[in-house]
């Protein structure tokens, strides 16, 4: 397997566990010293990003495209493209959809790539016609 397969495979492992709401898979593939920017602006580390993602929202839908992938070294990739999450808020029905262009860095730390950097900006809808 090439380091971008292993890299794509990781995010498919992160996408798959936050919509089974599995932080502890979702823990292992964030490093201890994450720095996690989410499309409102919000800085979060490791505790903070496992709280909210297993706290306060429930990942319906993650949907990525267009990825590319950039192996700087056989140990750290950069990854860049699109997001959909589909998301709610934990004990309501309304779903959001937030589409976002995502930057994340990836790092082969112990023999498993892990998120070093995530950084989601969320892509404004198309003007109306």
């Amino acid at each position: 397997m090439t380091v971008e397969q292993e890299v794509l495979a990781a995010e498919r492992s992160r996408r798959d566990a936050l919509v089974a709401d599995d932080m502890a898979a979702f823990a292992l593939l964030i490093a201890d010293d994450v720095t996690h920017v989410h499309t409102t602006g919000i800085v979060q580390d490791k505790a903070a990003l496992l709280g909210h993602a297993g706290g306060f929202l429930r990942f319906i839908n993650i949907e990525r495209h267009d990825l590319k992938v950039r192996v700087v070294g056989e140990n750290l990739a950069v990854m860049t493209g699109g997001m959909t999450n589909t998301v709610a808020r934990r004990g309501h029905d309304e779903r959001v959809e937030v589409q976002a262009f995502v930057t994340q860095i990836w790092e082969r730390r112990d023999g498993r790539w892990q998120s070093v950097n995530f950084h989601a900006t969320r892509l404004s809808p198309p003007p109306e016609s």
